[in-house]
């Protein structure tokens, strides 16, 4: 394996010394000659050969030096392996090699409690024409233990569709759940329902294919469906694999990732990662999660111990099955002089997303959503998490992700609803969710909820700022304590460029949902700029529903402030405005994202920015230079 490689020069040194071959893997190794104890001593002739030292595991330490002489691949200066284990006998565990943080260890399954937490129910339609259904269904597990399957703002049982529904903190006995039923109001409007599943806090205690049920009140159609064997299986899942979406690659440092993935049930989950592909069949899981009822069964996949600005190969294997190889490139050392291409857009309504097929062939090392990544308008919980996975059902997408480092931040309509503020009582529901189907790590700050977050990539820094969570409640649209969080962030910030994201389009010119409704917040954000002498800011917008690059007027002392607005990703285009103080150029396609290659590299670093339709034809180019973004000699100063 070529992690193993990867070990410090005093166990390298050893490793040689105890025969190691030419490319890193330990040679064949024999019992030690017996050492040299001088001439024969006078006499009849005869010797005595001092005896032999004892290798069990014949790896060729002896067992006084051996940790573990039952173990072949145990012994002085053994590679290290990622499996909770001391292979090299330092009395160190998985060091110099990417690990979870904790060691590798696999926690094992976690133990299904007698009260029912969280129940899934899950209904695959029928993908005939006729197989879909608008009529209520109602789930039983058992008498006077039912729920609706109907999620407010979602069209249930449509064909070709797998429904997930969730009901939490019903405090029901496992004894007094018997198996599944299913009925369907008084209707003439047939359903048909190809496979049910059934997981008590995450345990898959049912699977059925049912190709021939029909439910409804046309003739010859059941009014309801009651499991004749009770909890049982004849399938594992009613998804296409145990591994439904993902995977895809969360944020990213130099010596670290997040990976993120999403299975039907609480089954293991292991990530194996190599620098080279073919080395990760013989790899030892970096990580085991057991995704939870709680979170959806989604989970994070971290692993530490990287090198930085290296390409990094992966597989994810659920429950036996596994998926990959996939690909990531770290960032380099952070303040390291940089060259990164970063893509971003808002907007992906419709169902057809080809734009990703565009970004996957421009091939950027990072991919930032910058709001609206679905259009559900909805607050209830299973219906959020129910648009998140259509979303990642977008074949496009899911390829584009899985190759590259992904964040977000939401806007209105992946919040909660069309020009949803903080005021929205089901605001903690949107944050839960978003962070379930998200891999950006932490979000928010201490005491201070909220999607906003910042990353770091070489030269380069990221505030991705969150403009619904807080909006209004104090008069803003940040809300005073995410603006004092931005400010400690830019002004402790040595990246030659500061990207800072906001849903909303910062110029005065934009709609009524943009900050034109907060302008004198916008100027006093600009102004605060210039008196705290941040230099290389650049800020990015999404929500037109059009790609806008602008200059924004400075503030008095202050420099032009780019303005780069990346709309939309999947949708309808909206006109281009004239305003031509500040604005550049406009693009109105339905498909659009944009490209900022970053270039750190060079004397006066670089911002290129595109403009890239979904048949990667460039509609519009801008570049700025780090000397156009600084202040004044003359600028003020802090005090």
């Amino acid at each position: 394996m070529a992690l193993t490689l990867r070990v410090p020069a005093s166990r390298l040194t050893l490793l040689l010394g105890l025969g190691a071959c030419a490319d890193g893997a330990p040679a064949a190794k024999t019992a030690p000659a017996p050492a040299d104890s001088g001439p024969a001593p006078a006499g009849d002739g005869d010797t005595h050969d001092d005896p032999v030292p004892v290798d069990q595991d014949g790896d060729g330490a002896p067992e006084a030096e051996d940790c573990d002489d039952a173990d072949p691949d145990r012994y002085p200066g053994a590679p290290e392996r990622c499996d909770g284990l001391d292979q090299d006998c330092d009395e160190g565990v998985d060091e110099g090699i990417p690990t979870d943080g904790d060691g590798c260890r696999d926690p094992g399954p976690p133990a299904f409690p007698e009260a029912v937490g969280v129940i899934h129910v899950g209904v695959r339609t029928g993908g005939g024409a006729t197989d879909g259904s608008g009529s209520p269904v109602l789930a039983c597990l058992g008498p006077d233990r039912c729920f609706g399957l109907n999620k407010p703002g979602w069209i249930d049982l449509q064909p070709g569709m797998l429904d997930i529904q969730v009901a939490e903190g019903r405090g029901w006995s496992r004894a007094d759940l018997s198996g599944l039923s299913l009925s369907l109001s008084a209707t003439a409007d047939d359903w048909a329902p190809t496979c049910v599943e059934v997981r008590l806090d995450g345990e898959p205690v049912s699977c059925r294919l049912t190709p021939d049920l029909r439910l409804g009140g046309a003739s010859g159609a059941a009014s309801a469906w009651i499991d004749p064997e009770g909890w049982g299986h004849d399938c594992s899942t009613c998804a296409p694999a145990a591994l439904t979406h993902g995977p895809m690659v969360g944020a990213l440092g130099p010596d670290r990732a997040l990976l993120w993935v999403r299975a039907d049930a609480t089954r293991a989950v292991k990530l194996r990662v190599a620098e080279r592909p073919e080395d990760l069949e013989g790899a030892s899981p970096v990580t085991t999660r057991y995704p939870t009822a709680e979170d959806d069964f989604t989970a994070s996949l971290p692993v530490f111990g990287l090198l930085p600005d290296t390409t990094w190969h992966y597989s994810i294997e659920v429950d036996g099955v596994v998926h990959g190889p996939f690909r990531f490139r770290t960032p380099p050392a952070e303040g390291a002089p940089t060259q990164l291409r970063l893509a971003f857009g808002s907007c992906a309504r419709v169902s057809e997303q080809p734009i990703f097929a565009a970004i996957a062939a421009a091939d950027p090392a990072l991919m930032v959503f910058l709001g609206d990544a679905h259009y559900g308008d909805v607050t209830e919980l299973a219906a959020q998490r129910q648009f998140y996975r259509w979303a990642l059902d977008r074949t496009d997408r899911a390829a584009a992700l899985a190759q590259r480092s992904t964040l977000a931040i939401w806007d209105d309509h992946d919040y909660a609803a069309n020009d949803a503020d903080g005021a929205t009582p089901t605001k903690d529901v949107s944050l839960r969710v978003f962070g379930e189907y998200w891999a950006n790590g932490p979000t928010g700050a201490e005491a201070l909820p909220g999607a906003f977050s910042h990353h770091r990539w070489g030269d380069v820094e990221l505030f991705l700022l969150d403009g619904r969570y807080w909006r209004g409640l104090d008069g803003t649209l940040l809300g005073e304590a995410q603006t004092d969080w931005l400010f400690e962030g830019l002004r402790a910030s040595t990246a030659t460029f500061k990207l800072v994201a906001s849903g909303s389009q910062w110029t005065t010119h934009g709609s009524s949902e943009s900050w034109r409704d907060h302008a004198e917040e916008a100027e006093a954000l600009r102004q605060r700029i210039v008196e705290d002498s941040i230099e290389g800011v650049i800020l990015l917008s999404g929500d037109a529903h059009r790609s806008e690059l602008r200059s924004l007027a400075p503030a008095p002392g202050g420099y032009p402030i780019p303005e780069l607005t990346g709309s939309p990703l999947a949708n309808t285009a909206r006109a281009c405005p004239t305003d031509p103080e500040e604005l550049l150029a406009c693009v109105s396609e339905p498909a659009l994202f944009t490209l900022l290659d970053i270039d750190t590299t060079l004397a006066d670093p670089t911002v290129e920015v595109s403009v890239i339709n979904a048949l990667g034809e460039v509609r519009a180019t801008q570049t700025w230079a780090a000397s156009a973004l600084r202040l004044s000699p003359a600028g003020p100063r802090p005090e």
